[in-house]
């Protein structure tokens, strides 16, 4: 008898037993199964066994593998709207391919049947198991993208409404705000002066003017993308400078060393006041964190160009962002102080991204730095 013949004949005998045993098989199959007694989808379940066994049977008949696909999409399928985990998933193919294996082991088949229906056995199961895992996969996928998609969907509807509610509420809040300031302007004129009134309207202009910056900050927060405001040649340079200067007290104050490397004169076409807030806001969080800091107190800042870019960083050896906070910093209302806004990097974000830059934090153990990169002119 030829090769072939004997390869035939050995695949009919293979073909005869499986027909024999399927039933059994299946039934000892599903005693051993990590499956619920609840599963919805318990019925499927055993018409998979035999399905399974079937393609099998196919499989030694033609040595064709194509069907199988169509199993292993109804199995995922059902397996993830049984919520049933991958684990579970796997042990549960593997017991069927250990039950097969054992009945033909323990058959009347001979030496040469036993060892051809090993063979196609091994390679039917890792086929089978091989796109049931990825069909599993690739549904768990979709679910897992949809969902999030829906979340930032959920996320962006949130972020649009209050952007549309701080926008209201500071435009009713600035217009009080201005007449409060308007009739203090008179008191201090028109009212008898003394060390103390005079104190006593420091504090109230100052706390004044901290709250037309908050108010600031939402009216930033809630503009569309894109520059309206009238634009200019900027010297970044020089308004770093100044920037520098006009913090120069609280550095003081706090015991902060400033190291700057500036190059020559470096120009973006953008709006100076919305620049400075970008840069004073920074600097702030840097001196309000580096406060908290028991050693040294540092604070770096370089700014160079680099292939037609203006590149600035701002560096301080405070404590580091937290890890679970570092990707959602420039996000509204997210904050490390306890009696912070969570404003100011958002509004930074947005400044940034309307004069065409990006901004990008990067917190270790030693710096925590703020790069900004803006296009030079």
């Amino acid at each position: 008898m030829g090769e072939s013949s004997a390869h035939a004949q050995r695949n009919k005998e293979l073909t005869l037993f499986l027909n024999e045993q399927k039933s059994s098989i299946v039934e000892t199959w599903l005693q051993n199964v990590l499956l619920p007694s609840n599963d919805p989808f318990y019925e499927e379940v055993k018409k998979n066994g035999y399905h399974t066994i079937e393609e099998l049977i196919s499989f030694l008949e033609t040595g064709s593998l194509e069907r199988i696909s169509l199993l292993t999409s109804k199995i995922a399928k059902e397996r993830i709207e049984a919520k049933t985990n991958i684990g579970d998933f796997v042990y549960n193919i593997n017991i069927g391919r250990s039950i097969v294996y054992e009945r033909m082991m323990c058959s009347l088949l001979n030496e040469d049947e036993k060892g051809e229906g090993v063979m196609q056995m091994q390679r039917y199961f890792d086929h089978l198991l091989y796109l049931s895992v990825k069909d599993y996969t690739a549904l768990k996928d979709s679910i897992i993208d949809r969902k999030n998609q829906f979340i930032q969907e959920m996320h962006h509807d949130r972020l649009t409404m209050l952007g549309q509610i701080a926008a209201s509420f500071a435009h009713e809040f600035r217009n009080p705000l201005t007449s409060v300031k308007g009739f203090i302007y008179l008191l201090q004129r028109e009212g008898k002066k003394t060390d103390q009134s005079e104190y006593y309207f420091d504090i109230i202009q100052n706390e004044l003017v901290s709250l037309e910056e908050k108010i600031s900050q939402f009216l930033y927060l809630s503009k569309m993308r894109g520059l309206q405001d009238k634009l200019e040649k900027i010297p970044v340079t020089s308004l770093l400078k100044e920037m520098l200067e006009f913090m120069y007290p609280r550095f003081t104050e706090a015991n902060i060393v400033v190291q700057s490397n500036f190059e020559k004169e470096a120009f973006i076409e953008g709006d100076s006041a919305q620049i400075k807030q970008v840069l004073l806001n920074i600097l702030v969080n840097a001196v309000e964190e580096l406060c908290e800091w028991n050693g040294e107190r540092t604070i770096e800042v370089k700014l160079k160009s680099v292939d037609e870019t203006v590149e600035l960083s701002i560096c301080n050896n405070g404590k580091p962002i937290p890890e679970y906070l570092l990707e959602n910093v420039f996000q509204p209302f997210v904050t490390t102080k306890s009696l912070g806004t969570g404003l100011g990097l958002s509004v930074c974000k947005q400044i940034v991204e309307k004069h065409n830059g990006t901004i990008e934090v990067n917190s270790k153990e030693d710096f925590t730095c703020f790069t900004i990169k803006f296009p030079g002119i």
